[in-house]
């Protein structure tokens, strides 16, 4: 209980900071009097509309999406983690950031080359993304299914291919790609949660619930796979339908949250691993902490992103994995030793 206290105290503290964070800067006090003018109904002045605006439309949208795909993340890591058994697992193992990434440089080719789809260009692009995304996963259900059901050795050999063809796909479009296009095929694959607006936080919201929602329905069913798909199977759990079902909700997770703000590494495999240090190996408590954590790990993220080199603004993916990548280094020298991965 005081864990999940702690983590509420850090996220609170991550949202007032993030508010007054980045280019525009906003002190404590200025941002106190502009809230009480605001809800005061009182005129407010033209600089403090400014920084009304700046508030609400540009920094509390984006904070809020970082806790919703932060979370979104963390827990479909979780969850891939459970399923197969490993530790270092993560979720674009089964090729779904490369299957989104890869359509989404298409589409990006395609916009900037025929300039009547820019009308739509936002919306073709993320659910480009989006479908390439549930392409990629289907296409490796296929080849990893057998006739005594999906084998899991089998599932990441054929993520690791899926993952070469769209590395392919996406070298040969940005080698034919203008300057143009080259630099948004660049930017779009280091992720990044400007330009979001309320009606794509309420969108992320209303979807988000309902995939949070079975997360925790597959707590225990997690539990059961944690002690072997021999046993789970021998414990009454209908062990290929649960397969299915975790992997399709990750599928949908990762490319929810990567078609609408890019590929951001590294989520989906740190927070599974400190939520373990801090809470339990119990999915019934890790499920909901790597939720918790993983929109925390993302709101620090993004105001990094903005606050480090104003008015430059770093991609997220590249904070994410500034920290995600020596943290799996660790992990790998760690099991070479032959020490336990928590």
């Amino acid at each position: 209980m005081r864990g999940f206290t702690f983590v509420l105290a850090i996220a609170t503290v991550l949202l007032l900071v993030g508010l007054q964070s980045g280019s525009f800067e906003q002190s404590s006090q200025v941002l106190f009097d502009v809230l009480v003018n605001k809800f005061n109904h009182q005129a407010l002045s033209q600089e403090q509309y400014l920084q009304w605006y700046v508030l609400s439309e540009l920094r509390a949208p984006r904070m809020f999406m970082a806790m919703f795909v932060g979370a979104l993340l963390a827990m479909s890591g979780c969850a891939m983690q459970g399923l197969v058994r490993n530790p270092l697992a993560d979720p674009g193992l089964i090729g779904i950031s490369g299957g989104a990434a890869a359509a989404a440089a298409t589409a990006l080719a395609l916009i900037n080359h025929y300039p009547q789809l820019e009308i739509g260009g936002q919306y073709l692009i993320a659910l480009s993304a989006f479908i390439g995304a549930l392409i990629a996963v289907w296409i490796v259900l296929i080849v990893a299914r057998t006739p005594a059901g999906m084998a899991i050795s089998s599932l990441i050999l054929a993520g690791v291919a899926v993952n070469a063809l769209a590395g392919t796909h996406i070298g040969a479009i940005s080698y034919m790609a203008n300057d143009d296009a080259l630099r948004q095929i660049t930017y779009w694959t280091m992720g990044s949660l400007g330009g979001v607006t309320w009606s794509k936080v309420l969108f992320v919201g209303i979807l988000s619930i309902p995939i949070i929602a079975l997360y925790m329905h597959l707590r225990q069913p997690l539990n059961l796979f944690a002690l072997g798909e021999n046993e789970a199977q021998c414990m009454g759990l209908e062990v290929n339908k649960y397969k299915r079902l975790i992997l399709w909700l990750v599928a949908f997770s990762v490319a929810l949250a990567t078609a609408l703000c890019g590929i951001i590494g590294f989520v989906g495999l740190v927070v599974p691993h400190i939520a373990r240090t801090i809470f339990s190996a119990d999915h019934k408590y890790l499920m909901p902490a790597c939720g918790a954590l993983g929109a925390i790990l993302m709101l620090g993220a993004d105001t990094a992103s903005r606050a480090l080199f104003p008015p430059l603004e770093i991609p997220i993916g590249i904070v994410t994995s500034a920290v995600g990548a020596p943290f799996f280094l660790y992990l790998l020298a760690k099991q070479k030793r032959g020490g336990a991965i928590a």
